[in-house]
């Protein structure tokens, strides 16, 4: 990012691809895990020293109505942005650490079409988050250890199996 993707959905909608617009979006094509607001200003100043938070934060709504970012909600205080993939993602989110993995598997499909029909709205999208223990947060739990959040907190490229209960 920016790429062809990118940069055609700004002109499809008649929007400047500005310095800034484009520092964030190569802050984001880098990044291999999700991202909060802050850290995003802090690379992008990096490209762009002039670059405010105020424009990080419209940005990142911006991307995320262009369906470019998705919001990923960690907690109640902070939320967490990722790149939009091809195939939607969800999300196994660890009440512990903080720990994020992405899953594309998804059954939902059905569930949407039959609540369409039942509800009259026209479904244009979904996105799930399941919350939990991680294993290393259930092992710490056990041995009466308390973990601290993970800086790194995501394993975007991690595939993982939800439960058959999910």
């Amino acid at each position: 990012m920016p790429n062809d993707h990118s940069e055609q959905a700004f002109l499809d909608h008649g929007l400047k691809l500005t310095r800034s617009r484009r520092a964030i979006l190569h802050v984001l094509g880098d990044a291999s895990e999700h991202l909060k607001i802050a850290e995003v200003h802090r690379r992008a100043r990096t490209l762009d020293p002039r670059i405010g938070l105020a424009s990080v934060y419209r940005t990142m709504d911006l991307l995320a109505r262009l369906h470019l970012v998705t919001r990923v909600h960690m907690d109640h205080r902070h939320r967490h942005y990722a790149r939009q993939s091809q195939d939607h993602g969800h999300h196994l989110v660890c009440n512990g650490c903080g720990r994020v993995v992405e899953f594309s598997e998804c059954h939902v499909d059905r569930l949407a079409q039959s609540l369409a029909r039942r509800t009259k709205f026209q479904i244009e999208g979904h996105s799930i988050e399941l919350f939990g223990r991680c294993p290393d947060c259930r092992r710490a739990s056990r041995m009466g250890e308390v973990r601290k959040p993970d800086r790194r907190s995501s394993d975007r490229g991690r595939s993982a199996r939800p439960s058959k209960h999910a």
